[in-house]
């Protein structure tokens, strides 16, 4: 083939090279790594190159020689300075990092308290997030924070993230199965966390430095929710959500032992069938008012829904109204506008009060297949060591229903009934004796059944009443950071409209006029 023929061939293997270039420039920014695909890409852009000066010396020659050539060389010459200057300040950046928060209350930096207990771990900890494209916006902020407790811990701390869909094999290894989780690690420590906040990623962090046993009882033997059943009306999906996080899950029986064991960090008492005996709930109200960091969580059903007879006494909710100033109505809540698929018997509210356990909520509903209200009696006079937060709150519309008969045959707001809104749960915190309460009216909502459903966060809501109320604060109690609200005040009408007329009109007429002008002035001067 003639020298003439082969040149024809030349732009092909300048095409071929300047292609392999953009493949391999896209594969290192997308992945992040210089692996085979890029070396190969880089490869065949190389060879394409050298295909093109065999083919085609004489053109190269003629290039090198030309003004082309030295004004080529000029920019290839100037854009390796910069990308040298660029690499290099980069480096310098990686190898020393600073960071400034320029918000007025330091929205973006670990508090004191956090950058302590990173630097008090033992081992180093790796977080590792397993988020789907579902969670993409949730991914990036988790992300932002991750490159805080990274960033101060030196290299006590990394992160990796993963997706749940795409890595089942290794989410599976990490027992994961709800998307958005995030696992800590240490040694063979590991913490799941479902909501990647500083509260949460450092509690757990001061947790692998003091090991400490956490156990939670369950009481039984009233016919309360099993927490080792499966099945629909189980408790096993929360209760593994909380041995996911190291706690020690425990039966206990008051007809057995007298007292609740000294190492109990919460009492849960999951919807007694038949209503706990005046004896077990003098035992646990001691152990509430002598074991300091004591706490009990209560789900109640309506009486409609326990095997006990109307008008039984309910030794249990006389104390949490005498003691704890907490009266747990004997109605059934209906919801007209906030429920199930028009059921509203299964009110559906994502209206919630404000609180550690419910403030990263973020709105997605709770549901209760039937629920009793939780009214707040106590004040400030009658309790004054009592103070009372609102969990679950349902909408103006729904109200309490006394008149059980009316539940088959169609019920209505009557006198005597409690209008809503109405707390379906209120946590409650006596500050004198350093305990604890959360009181659900009802106790269906954490059977695997409702607490393993789609779009809702009722696994949730109870891991985070557990959590909340076996809170060690002599550990861990964050330097709050209070969000600074700005406000923008409208002005006046005619402050309003001079503000259109200069911002719309005036700015982009002067704009057009100047332009103007100077078309006209180099009009003249051609």
């Amino acid at each position: 083939m003639s020298d003439a023929r082969l040149k024809q061939f030349a732009p092909l293997g300048v095409a071929v090279g300047l292609g392999g270039l953009i493949v391999a420039a896209f594969i290192y920014l997308y992945q992040r790594q210089f692996d085979v695909a890029v070396q190969s890409s880089l490869a065949i852009a190389a060879l394409g190159f050298a295909l093109a000066m065999l083919l085609n010396p004489g053109a190269m020659q003629t290039w090198l020689a030309g003004r082309q050539a030295r004004y080529g060389s000029n920019v290839l010459v100037m854009t390796l300075a910069f990308a040298g200057i660029v690499v290099l300040a980069n480096y310098l950046v990686y190898k020393n990092n600073k960071q400034w928060d320029f918000t007025e209350n330091q929205a973006n930096t670990l508090s004191p308290e956090t950058i302590e207990a990173v630097k008090q771990l033992p081992q180093p900890v790796t977080a590792i997030g397993f988020y789907s494209t579902n969670f993409v916006s949730s991914q990036e902020q988790t992300r932002k924070l991750l490159d805080r407790y990274r960033i101060a811990s030196g290299d006590k701390f990394s992160y990796e993230f993963h997706d749940i869909y795409g890595e089942p094999a290794l989410a599976n290894q990490y027992g994961i199965t709800r998307d958005g989780t995030l696992v800590l690690v240490m040694g063979d420590q590991k913490e799941e966390i479902t909501f990647a906040g500083e509260q949460e990623i450092t509690s757990a962090l001061v947790r692998f430095s003091h090991p400490a046993k956490r156990v939670v009882y369950f009481l039984t033997r009233h016919g309360e929710l099993d927490a080792t059943d499966t099945g629909e009306s189980g408790l096993s999906g929360v209760v593994d959500l909380l041995k996911k996080q190291n706690y020690d899950i425990q039966p206990l029986n008051l007809q057995v032992s007298a007292t609740v064991p000294s190492d109990a960090r919460a009492l849960v008492i999951a919807g007694p069938q038949v209503p706990v005996t005046s004896d077990e709930v003098a035992i646990i109200g001691g152990y509430l008012e002598a074991t300091p960091n004591s706490a009990l969580i209560v789900m109640l059903d309506p009486p409609v829904e326990m095997q006990a007879e109307p008008g039984t006494a309910e030794p249990l909710a006389e104390y949490l109204s005498a003691t704890w100033g907490l009266q747990v109505s004997s109605d059934v809540i209906i919801d007209p506008f906030f429920s199930v698929r028009g059921q509203p018997l299964i009110p559906a509210s994502s209206a919630y009060g404000d609180s550690p356990i419910t403030q990263k909520l973020q709105r997605v509903p709770t549901v209760f297949p039937a629920a009793r209200s939780v009214l707040v009696s106590g004040t400030p006079e009658t309790l004054p060591d009592v103070t009372y937060s609102p969990l679950v709150i349902t909408s103006e519309g729904s109200w309490g229903e006394t008149n059980i008969e009316s539940l088959t045959t169609g019920p209505a707001l009557d006198e005597g009934d409690s209008k809503g809104p109405l707390n379906i749960a209120v946590a409650a915190e006596n500050k004198a004796a350093k305990s604890r309460l959360v009181v659900f009216g009802d106790a269906g909502f954490a059977s695997n059944r409702f607490a393993n459903a789609n779009e809702v966060l009722n696994a949730e809501l109870f891991v985070n009443s557990v959590n909340w109320a076996t809170a060690d604060e002599s550990l861990i109690n964050l330097t709050p950071k209070i969000p600074t609200t700005r406000i923008v005040t409208r002005f006046d009408a005619l402050t309003d409209n001079l503000i259109l007329l200069v911002v719309v009109i005036i700015v982009p007429l002067v704009v057009v006029v100047l332009g103007g002008v100077v078309w006209f002035i180099r009009r003249r001067h051609v």
